[in-house]
Formats: C-alpha cells, sequence, structure tokens
C-alpha cells in the first residue's frame, strides 16, 4: 500500500466527518437543561478497568425497575464518542427525563481495533448492564439496544448474530440474553458494502457536498474522489467478501429476534433508505415484528441529535416503542 501522506489524511477524515455530518453548527448546540430531576454517573468502566470501555449513565432520580436503553453512539466506527460535544449525552438525559435509565458505552475505535472489536464491547456493555443496573434504578429484565449510523448497525449485529451475546467470557444465561426487549436503530447500515458500492456512496456525498458549496471544490482533489482510502468500511472491515457478509445484520435475519424499530431520514445518507427497506423486508419475511419509520426535516445527523424533545418524531417513535414492549412501562414512558 502507498504510504498514508498528510493531504490523503486530512482528505479522508474530512470524507468521514461528512459521512457522518460533523459538521460545526450541529456540533456547536449546547446540551438542553432539563425539566426534571435526573441523576447521572460518568466514565464506569464495564470491562478490564480499560479507560476505552467506558459508560455513562443517566437515570430519573429515585429511579426504581424503570426500562433501560443501551444507546450506542455513531461516527463510522473509527471515532466518535458517548458524549460527542454533548450531542450523545442530551439524548441520555432526555431519556432519563421520560423515566427511562440510559446507559451511553464508549467501545474501542477502528482502524487500530478493526470489526468485531466493537460489537464485542457492545456486548460486554450489555453484559454491564444485566448485571449492575439494578443498582442504578434499572429494571434488567427490561433492556433495549438503540443505537444511531454506525451505532445501528452494532445493535443491529448484535441482536441477529446471537454469537456475541453467547460468547462464553460474558457468562450470559439464555434468561439474561431474554431480557432483550427490542432494538432501535436510526440511519443504521445493515448490509456492508464492497467496495464499488462504497466507492459509489462516497461519490455521491461529495458531489452533494460540491453541489451544495460550489466554493469548496479544492478541499478534495479529483484524484482522491476515487481513492480506496476514501472506503471507510475497507479501514473497518477488511477487503474479504465473507467478512463483509458476516458482519452485516442482514446476513444474520432468523426467526425469535426481538422486534426491531428502523428509523431513516428522507435526505440520508446514500444507499441507507435502501438499506433499511431491505432489512425491515428480511425482518418481516421471517416473521419478526420491524417498523419502518421515514422522518422527514432531518438528516443524518439531526434525526438523532434533535431526539431530545417529546415533540420529536423519532423521540415520539422511541418513547413508544419502548411502553408498548417493555414489561413494566413507567408512567413517565407512557405520556
Amino acid at each position: 500500500m502507498a504510504p498514508f501522506s498528510p493531504l490523503r489524511g486530512r482528505t479522508l477524515r474530512f470524507v468521514l466527518a461528512a459521512l457522518l455530518g460533523i459538521l460545526s453548527p450541529l456540533a456547536a448546540r449546547s446540551t438542553r437543561a432539563g425539566e426534571a430531576a435526573i441523576q447521572d454517573t460518568y466514565d464506569v468502566p464495564y470491562f478490564h478497568d480499560s479507560d476505552l470501555q467506558t459508560l455513562d449513565i443517566f437515570a430519573p432520580k429515585g429511579a426504581n425497575h424503570c426500562p433501560v436503553v443501551l444507546f450506542v453512539h455513531g461516527g463510522t466506527w473509527m471515532f466518535g464518542d458517548k458524549n460527542f460535544y454533548g450531542l450523545n449525552r442530551a439524548v441520555g438525559m432526555f431519556l432519563a427525563r421520560q423515566g427511562i435509565v440510559a446507559v451511553l458505552p464508549n467501545y474501542r475505535l477502528a482502524p487500530i481495533y478493526k470489526h468485531p472489536a466493537q460489537v464485542k464491547d457492545v456486548a460486554r456493555a450489555y453484559a454491564w448492564v444485566r448485571r449492575h443496573i439494578q443498582q442504578y434504578g434499572g429494571n434488567p429484565d427490561d433492556i433495549f439496544l438503540c443505537g444511531h449510523s454506525a451505532g445501528g448497525h452494532l445493535v443491529s449485529l448484535l441482536a441477529t448474530d446471537g454469537k456475541y451475546l453467547k460468547d462464553p467470557a460474558l457468562k450470559l444465561t439464555d434468561a439474561d440474553r431474554a431480557a432483550l426487549q427490542g432494538v432501535i436503530s436510526v440511519s443504521g447500515v445493515y448490509r456492508i458494502p464492497g467496495s464499488d458500492e462504497a466507492l459509489t456512496m462516497v461519490s455521491t456525498l461529495v458531489n452533494g457536498f460540491l453541489t451544495a458549496n460550489p466554493n469548496q471544490g479544492v478541499a478534495i482533489p479529483a484524484l482522491l474522489r476515487t481513492s480506496q482510502e476514501l472506503n471507510p468500511f475497507r479501514l473497518v472491515f477488511g477487503v474479504d467478501e465473507r467478512d463483509r457478509m458476516l458482519a452485516s445484520p442482514l446476513s444474520h435475519v432468523h426467526k425469535g429476534l426481538p422486534p426491531f424499530l428502523l428509523c431513516y431520514s428522507a435526505t440520508d445518507l446514500p444507499r441507507l433508505e435502501t438499506m433499511a427497506k431491505e432489512f425491515a423486508s428480511a425482518l418481516h419475511k421471517a416473521g419478526n415484528s420491524a417498523q419502518l419509520l421515514r422522518i422527514t426535516g432531518r438528516d443524518h445527523n439531526t434525526i438523532m441529535f434533535d431526539a431530545t424533545s417529546k415533540d420529536d418524531p423519532v423521540a415520539r417513535a422511541i418513547l413508544q416503542f419502548v411502553t408498548k414492549h417493555t414489561a413494566a412501562p413507567s408512567p413517565a414512558a407512557r405520556r
């Protein structure tokens, strides 16, 4: 492989940022102040006291037996964290104000840690929640997975490919795994694309950006528009077709999965709408429950980061989904 030059590195970071839509006006928004009291706990290790594997917990004050949402951040598997300029934590705080215990884990990032390190960490966070969340007022029998973008991929893969929660090192029983009541994926990736499709996705994204920002064309040299280095999937999942298939939630759909809520934006990143429809169709065909929700007036960023008000369609859908599928919905979540 050719040396990774500083110019190419800067361009790659630009495209990866655009893929997740890390735009400065959005990142600069402040966390919304809460109307109800919550209890927050930060940077709790969930595996081997590692700084890379910690989680935050947001719970209603005086929480007791509340449903639990394990919320996994996005970032093309390579950047981002459970805070991300306060945007992810704002979602966790919102859920806590609605009577839900929200748990936000960090996970090891690619390309230093390639797949399946990320989904293994989410499985470890799930095991921690199952064993410890009662101490924070959560119900260990009512656990929901929720993820945005790459996080949507991770929670969907964890739920569909049983090998991760069956890892003997986690020491989870059938009852532990049955505590997973539902999966919420927002703008997730359900099929890892090959090189040609990935480059088409990047090209569509870059061309759209340049159309909207014609003065920024110099930021992306033409020779890099077709470079393999612009393929984030290769950096995370490698080039082997079988590995990509095994990393795709679509490849593991079978009967007996928990219910899914799949949300996507009407102006989402290239191919994500198609993937959401493919995944929902496969879930239905296998006899599972899957709700597919198309959100207008939002993009790949705001579809999740604006879900901090009960008037927001994604926030409302999440609350309704948790209320419907939890064994003992809290009064706040019913409202």
